[in-house]
């Protein structure tokens, strides 16, 4: 953040984020979630479902990344607090079956 500065750093978040949505949607396609799963391909095998899987958990660290960048430029307490309080929401809304 000190050496490339809030700007940019906010643009690569959202090139990241814009990269893990098309890794998803090849993922998808390319045939990685079956039975309400992403399938983690046997080690051994190629093909296109292997390198969307790579590369869907290559964007996924990217993200990663970039969101702990985020959230050192923000107030860390603050996010943590809504975080906590978002998940206690849904677990109420899971606990009563309503969305």
């Amino acid at each position: 953040i000190d050496i490339h500065g809030v700007e940019l750093q906010l643009n690569m978040v959202i090139e990241e984020c814009a990269e893990l949505i098309q890794a998803i949607n090849k993922a998808k396609r390319k045939g990685c979630i079956v039975n309400n799963k992403i399938v983690k391909p046997a080690i051994l095998e190629t093909g296109d479902n292997v390198s969307a899987w790579i590369n869907l958990v290559e964007e996924c660290a990217d993200v990663k990344i970039m969101i702990s960048q985020l959230e050192r430029m923000l107030d860390q307490e603050f996010i943590d607090n809504t975080e906590n309080r978002k998940l206690l929401r849904l677990q109420e809304r899971l606990n009563k079956n309503t969305y």
